[in-house]
């Protein structure tokens, strides 16, 4: 964010006027960043509308420079609002995550509502804001590959052999600095220089382009919580 918009926080934070000219200014940014964090559509009618303007509102007060850009700020700490909110008003039911989805291990019956959702509605139910973060800031960089977390229900590794070659793709890329750079700029898997130096079949590489993505973008990121459910790749890389 520049610097005159950064100024213009401040001011608000002085002057009631500025900061309800700032706020109407961002009513779209609250109310997406308020949608991507409940999942579904968020209207000024809706109670997440109030939660997200509080936490837009503090966020006003509480920015100084070294934070950051202010917008990145500002929508964290309505996310977090939103969750706790949440959190309050759920029951706290512990809600398992079915192990396949990420790990490829198994049974893929324990899946009645979708493991990716499971994993979501766990790290809601439980005092874990860092796996929160991790998932909310993992779903937006996915979105810039063309899908969602929640899209990885459906190409999940589910058997010990899918597990196994999903895990030699894995490290291959990880190992290949100039490939993780075309992922990265190119938002696209780098199909034929995997298949040809990591020996994994082409027809499996597509089938599983969305996994492979996610896990290279999350074991060559900051996602500790997250990497956790794919400890597996590195572990296989000890054997």
């Amino acid at each position: 964010m520049s610097q005159p918009i950064n100024s213009t926080v401040h001011a608000a934070a002085k002057d009631d006027r500025k900061r309800e000219d700032l706020i109407r200014q961002y009513e779209k940014v609250i109310l997406r960043t308020a949608s991507r964090a409940t999942r579904r559509f968020v209207t000024k009618n809706d109670d997440e509308w109030a939660v997200a303007l509080y936490a837009f509102s503090r966020a006003i007060d509480a920015y100084t420079e070294e934070r950051g850009d202010f917008l990145p700020f500002a929508q964290m700490l309505i996310r977090r609002d939103l969750v706790d909110a949440f959190r309050r008003e759920s029951k706290r039911k512990e809600a398992p995550v079915a192990p396949y989805v990420m790990e490829g291990s198994g049974d893929p019956e324990e899946d009645t509502e979708g493991a990716y959702r499971q994993i979501i509605k766990n790290s809601l139910a439980a005092a874990n804001t860092g796996l929160q973060d991790e998932i909310f800031a993992a779903n937006e960089m996915l979105e810039e590959f063309g899908f969602r977390f929640y899209d990885l229900t459906e190409c999940s590794p589910k058997q010990e052999r899918s597990r196994h070659e999903r895990a030699i793709a894995i490290r291959y890329l990880l190992d290949q600095p100039f490939l993780r750079k075309e992922l990265y700029r190119t938002k696209k898997l780098p199909v034929l220089e995997l298949v040809k130096g990591s020996g994994i079949s082409r027809k499996t590489v597509d089938r599983y382009r969305k996994y492979l993505i996610m896990a290279v973008l999350v074991l060559d990121g900051e996602y500790p919580y997250l990497a956790e459910y794919l400890k597996y790749v590195k572990e296989g890389n000890q054997k």
